[in-house]
């Protein structure tokens, strides 16, 4: 199966495209968030240079987060557009999925967490299952305080959700990586698309939509002045 994985749910996006589960090319683009720029022409590229034409792929993949707004909305009106010009099926991949799933496989459970501002954090807890992550919990907006007391011991975990309350986090038997291994692959996001995909998982195109574990902040500022005038 050929695959398509696009991630866009950061600062800095990427592009994959592998073949039977074996990347064949990944490129990286938009440093500064400009993916609505660079996001078509790095895939016309990596198509380019694997010598494909865009109907050759039989599944394109997308990482939904959470991460941003611009971003992730930017990313899966893409992988719509062709998944629809293309007839071809599409499937969302859930970031903390891409994240576990490029950690090294280790008998201690993990838990990314990412910064989600207003004193929270977005985490999962994955634990190891023969060759594979599973997950322990639902993808959560939590406060750091609460995070803390459902941690299983020891744990490792890692993300730019830590830095800001270290002091919450440096605890016995809590492993804290380094935050770069909360970077998300698009090799991962086409990778785990394929093994979603085969394992019967299916995705409505219209109803592909990012994954956002929290209301904006921007429509809350907005229905509070509301509610105050």
């Amino acid at each position: 199966m050929k695959v398509l994985g696009i991630e866009t749910s950061g600062n800095i996006g990427e592009v994959a495209i592998c073949e039977d589960k074996h990347v064949v090319i990944a490129k990286d683009f938009g440093a500064g968030m400009q993916h609505s720029k660079d996001l078509i022409p790095a895939i016309k590229d990596i198509f380019k240079q694997a010598d494909w034409a865009f109907g050759d792929i039989d599944l394109v993949a997308v990482d939904v987060g959470p991460g941003s707004y611009t971003g992730l909305r930017i990313g899966v009106v893409c992988a719509k557009t062709l998944a629809y010009a293309l007839n071809k099926p599409v499937i969302d991949v859930p970031l903390f999925d891409i994240l576990a799933e490029s950690y090294p496989l280790d008998t201690t459970p993990i838990c990314p967490v990412l910064n989600a501002r207003r004193n929270s954090v977005y985490a999962c807890i994955y634990t190891q299952e023969n060759t594979q992550r599973k997950r322990l919990s639902e993808f959560m907006v939590i406060q750091p305080e609460k995070l803390l007391t459902i941690l299983p011991r020891p744990v490792i975990i890692f993300g730019d959700g830590i830095s800001p309350y270290i002091n919450i986090f440096q605890q016995k038997d809590i492993f804290i990586d380094a935050e770069e291994k909360a970077i998300p692959k698009a090799k991962y996001v086409a990778m785990l698309g394929e093994r979603r995909y085969e394992s019967g998982q299916r995705c409505d195109l219209n109803k592909l939509l990012p994954l956002y574990l929290q209301r904006l902040e921007a429509v809350e500022k907005i229905e509070i002045k509301a509610n105050m005038s």
